[in-house]
């Protein structure tokens, strides 16, 4: 699979006919184009059964190449929980607050919670966080994906949180 890299204006995207042809598409042929999250796909309108087990086994491909990307980035896990368990895992770090007292307190019920040391011996301050995204926001297949190739998790989950690029720079 090639890359091109090209910059978009405020009206449009040029494919150059050369990048078409290369996967596969004809001058003048219609096209699917389908918009996905972080992602434009460009299809053909019309494709035999070959066709499309080419097109599955290319975006395939590209999403290993991202995971592995990913992979790169936040490195392996360490085994960092002391019971063999990640502790950076949604279940065992996910803070929930009945939507009562969110309300009550004004925190949206999609708003990301933290937890905190109280003042007071025994006691937890929860609060609005600061941050968009955590691993309660990546699909549950996509962790066991990450968890499998050996991602360290807690590092995934800062690059998450600090919404820093870590790809194509």
């Amino acid at each position: 699979m090639q890359k091109f890299i090209k910059e978009t204006t405020k009206k449009k995207l040029v494919i150059p006919n050369a990048v078409l042809e290369l996967g596969g598409l004809e001058k003048g042929e219609p096209v699917e184009i389908r918009a996905a999250d972080s992602a434009v796909i460009i299809l053909r309108k019309g494709m035999t059964a070959m066709e499309i087990i080419r097109a599955v086994d290319s975006l395939q491909r590209l999403a290993v190449e991202l995971n592995g990307h990913l992979a790169g980035v936040c490195g392996r896990c360490e085994d960092c929980g002391e019971d063999g368990e990640c502790p950076a895992l949604p279940e065992r770090t996910q803070t929930i607050v009945p939507e009562a007292v969110r309300e009550e307190v004004g925190i949206p019920a999609n708003a990301k919670l933290c937890a905190w040391t109280g003042n007071e011996p025994g006691t937890v301050t929860v609060g609005q966080a600061d941050y968009r995204h955590d691993l309660t926001d990546v699909p549950e297949w996509e962790l066991s994906v990450l968890a499998m190739m050996g991602v360290c998790l807690g590092t995934l989950e800062e690059r998450l949180m600090a919404e820093d690029i870590i790809y194509g720079l």
